[in-house]
């Protein structure tokens, strides 16, 4: 069965990253983590609470769906973020696009799992035609 491609267009916080001589020499200075901390510090407490909502969600979105799920996040702030929210009419985020079909933006849940398990039932459907 071919996965179902669930797209998150989210405002993702992003942390300058140094490279990997940098990195190594900051890391052995002691002064990486407190400057990945600094930078997320430096973001409104909504934004940083609402980022852990969506990866607990993300994490629990691939416990209870495993190998049958393939989720991409889209930073709204991206090129590909922008032409989502203008193709698929995205006003309010997270928004949740399941196999480039069908949108869903906000914070149920038990709307989002519906969806999935629709699809996913959709795609199963051929499988079992094809065994009877």
């Amino acid at each position: 069965m071919k996965p179902i491609t669930l797209e998150i267009v989210t405002g993702l916080l992003t942390t300058f990253h140094l490279c990997r001589q940098c990195t190594v020499f900051f890391d052995q200075a002691g002064l990486n983590q407190s400057l990945h901390q600094n930078e997320m510090d430096q973001y409104p407490l909504d934004l940083k609470e609402e980022e852990l909502k969506l990866s607990d969600w993300i994490r629990e979105l691939r416990r209870l769906y495993k190998h049958r799920l393939l989720i991409k996040l889209i930073d709204i702030c991206s090129p590909a973020g922008i032409y989502k929210s203008i193709r698929h009419r995205i006003r309010t985020y997270p928004a949740f696009i399941i196999e480039g079909k069908e949108t869903y933006a906000g914070w149920d849940r038990s709307r989002l799992e519906a969806l999935l398990d629709r699809y996913i039932q959709a795609s199963a459907r051929p499988l079992q035609k094809g065994r009877a």
